[in-house]
């Protein structure tokens, strides 16, 4: 007797399975190899991060949590210095990083784009909204804001009207004021 083919055999067994749930699917599937004496070996369920990597109970997009793995920030790490809800996030720091009004003032549109990136996945976000993280924050200068924003350097791009867009070496600093943050 010939050896039936994989993916004839695969096309049964899915012809067989589609009428039930994923959950007795995978039930089905662990009964069958261990009638056959065959060890089960689960892998994560689509779309969740394995336990590792979970960002806890904090809610954020899939590029975040991409983020998150490639920066090594933890979940917990985010929820010192975000509060993440009904796809918004704030920044609740009580003092924005920095040595000067300059460097908080920075900091401050950097950590705003990180916000806008944890619950959408791109980290655009408006001036408006970045002024007023700077307000709320004590860094906001009307006389030289303008002046500290045009020396953010490759963190940012955009305008005030445009709105504003982390580059990848802002999403580098962002990491890396998360963890400051923290310590």
């Amino acid at each position: 007797m010939e050896k039936p083919k994989i993916t004839e055999t695969a096309t049964k067994m899915v012809e067989l399975l589609e009428p039930f749930e994923p959950q007795e699917r995978l039930r089905i599937v662990q009964a069958s190899l261990t009638l056959l004496g065959d060890t089960f070996i689960a892998t994560k369920p689509v779309g969740q991060t394995p336990p590792d990597d979970e960002p806890g109970d904090i809610s954020v997009s899939g590029q975040a949590r991409t983020w998150m793995k490639q920066n090594h920030v933890s979940g917990d790490e985010l929820e010192l210095v975000f509060h993440v809800a009904e796809g918004k996030a704030d920044v609740i720091v009580s003092e924005m990083p920095g040595k000067d009004q300059k460097a908080k003032t920075i900091n401050a549109y950097i950590l705003q784009g990180l916000a806008s990136f944890l619950v959408s996945g791109i980290p655009k976000f408006d001036d408006k909204s970045a002024r007023a993280l700077c307000i709320k924050s004590g860094c906001y200068s009307a006389a030289n804001h303008a002046v500290y924003i045009k020396g953010v350097g490759n963190k940012l791009t955009g305008s005030k009207d445009s709105g504003w867009t982390l580059t990848s070496p802002g999403l580098k600093h962002a990491a890396e004021l998360v963890k400051g943050l923290i310590k």
